[in-house]
């Protein structure tokens, strides 16, 4: 029935969307019948980074970048593939492109905090934090890129504050249960921490982080 409505409307990324969350390889993507439309090159690239195929994902947006070459959605994804393919020069450089363009953006500006955490730039990353908290902070990203300020900081308790305050926002926000859980290690609170992971495989078995 999904595969029914992107024909009947391709535009409706919603529809791809729900149809990549069903899709758990892609032969099952195979057997679907896909409406001949340039969307649906959006959706393999999309799948690909789904399922762990981040080489082929990122060749794919790079192509639909030379159509689409001012497309954050585009560049945001090329640095989404990068950061899973461990490429963490590759992938700042372009969220720090996307930023400068569009300072008011927040999607998947939790997956740059996470890059900020994990090379220790605690100036950059209090920048991120304070302009997400003046653009928006009932958002889950703020609270996720909040939260990976404060465990910089060693202050782990208000961390978890903000990661539980993205999972009140969005129960199935599969970043807030995996950094939450990573807190949770470092507070030797094993019990909440496997909880945490647990949930993160509740929402896709997929997430190499929370496994």
């Amino acid at each position: 029935m999904m595969g029914e409505s992107c024909a009947a409307f391709p535009l409706n990324w919603c529809a791809w969307l729900e149809l990549a969350s069903l899709s758990q390889s892609y032969q099952q993507v195979d057997e679907l019948n896909l409406p001949d439309h340039w969307i649906k090159a959006f959706f393999y690239a999309h799948m690909d980074l789904e399922l762990q195929r981040n080489k082929q994902g990122l060749a794919r947006y790079q192509e639909l970048s030379t159509l689409f070459p001012d497309s954050h959605y585009v560049q945001s994804q090329m640095a989404l593939a990068s950061y899973n393919m461990r490429d963490f020069n590759k992938a700042q450089g372009l969220f720090e492109k996307i930023l400068k363009e569009d300072p008011y953006r927040l999607d998947n500006l939790d997956t740059y905090s996470n890059i900020l955490y994990v090379r220790e730039q605690k100036t950059q990353l209090s920048f991120v934090a304070h302009n997400a908290l003046r653009n928006e902070k009932y958002r889950p990203e703020t609270c996720c890129i909040v939260g990976n300020y404060y465990s910089l900081k060693s202050q782990h308790e208000k961390a978890v504050l903000y990661f539980k305050r993205a999972l009140q926002l969005n129960h199935q926000y599969l970043s807030a249960w995996t950094l939450m859980g990573h807190e949770f290690v470092e507070m030797r609170n094993t019990a909440a921490a496997i909880e945490a992971y647990r949930r993160a495989l509740d929402i896709t078995q997929r997430d190499y982080r929370a496994w």
